[in-house]
């Protein structure tokens, strides 16, 4: 399971992350394209940091996370204050857990859609949004875009991260499968206890997939969707070889 060991160090090796602007950013395509929309669900809700943000601006918002370590980060820094937050997530699979067939919009980020590394699993996510969605509600999601992943490549990197009680270096090495569109990454974590001088040691594999165009708009056809617009994540320009990011807006038929 990918975010089990490491899920206690997520929020302090994304704490550069603009959660706040990206949260902006969503909230901006739902008052686009289904402005009425007042409930919300999200698959692949990490610790619930982009979930909760958009909560405190007014939508009632259910998160579905496979990750049950990372529920628990998020209940940990966020624990409930009442029975009547606009918050709440569940663990489960966001390619068949089911909560309810009313809601308005269904998004994922950060790259959930790519981690769905076959075909069939892509198509079981879409369904599994548009049977969840109300006659005309959008799905919203970004995913690596294969014509800039293999014109860049990945490459391999390290982050470097620390606060006053731990010091982070987490190793990406890449393994390339192009003619299927996938990646390995390898990710080697050590964590030093800095009190103590305590380094123990973390090793997982991601695997992602990165999609064309042409394959979103065949998966949307296939699944109930019409797709309304892609752009590269954040810009708002046209997706291109430029793009790492793209993201596709879908409306349930």
């Amino acid at each position: 399971m990918i975010f089990k060991d490491y899920a206690k160090y997520y929020n302090l090796l994304y704490q550069n992350k603009d959660y706040r602007k990206e949260t902006e950013y969503i909230s901006s395509l739902i008052k686009k394209f289904k402005p009425e929309s007042k409930k919300i669900l999200e698959f692949g809700s990490g610790s619930g940091i982009h979930g909760r943000m958009l909560a405190n601006i007014g939508y009632h918002l259910f998160g579905i996370e496979r990750s049950q370590e990372m529920i628990d980060l998020g209940y940990q820094n966020y624990p409930p204050q009442n029975k009547d937050e606009n918050f709440f997530f569940f663990q489960g699979d966001c390619t068949k857990t089911f909560i309810a067939n009313d809601f308005d919009a269904v998004i994922s980020l950060f790259h959930v859609f790519s981690y769905q590394t076959s075909e069939e699993l892509a198509i079981d996510m879409l369904k599994n949004a548009n049977r969840q969605l109300k006659q005309g509600g959008i799905f919203i999601f970004d995913y690596w875009f294969a014509p800039a992943v293999w014109k860049y490549r990945p490459k391999l990197r390290v982050k470097k991260v620390e606060n006053t009680n731990l010091k982070i270096t987490r190793i990406a090495e890449p393994i390339c499968f192009e003619e299927k569109n996938l990646v390995d990454v390898d990710y080697l974590t050590f964590v030093e206890e800095l009190p103590n001088g305590k380094i123990s040691k973390i090793q997982e594999t991601h695997k992602l997939k990165a999609f064309d165009l042409d394959e979103i708009i065949n998966f949307s056809n296939s699944t109930g969707f019409e797709i309304l617009h892609s752009e590269e994540w954040m810009s708002q320009l046209p997706p291109s070889q430029k793009t790492w990011g793209v993201c596709s807006i879908l409306r349930k038929r």
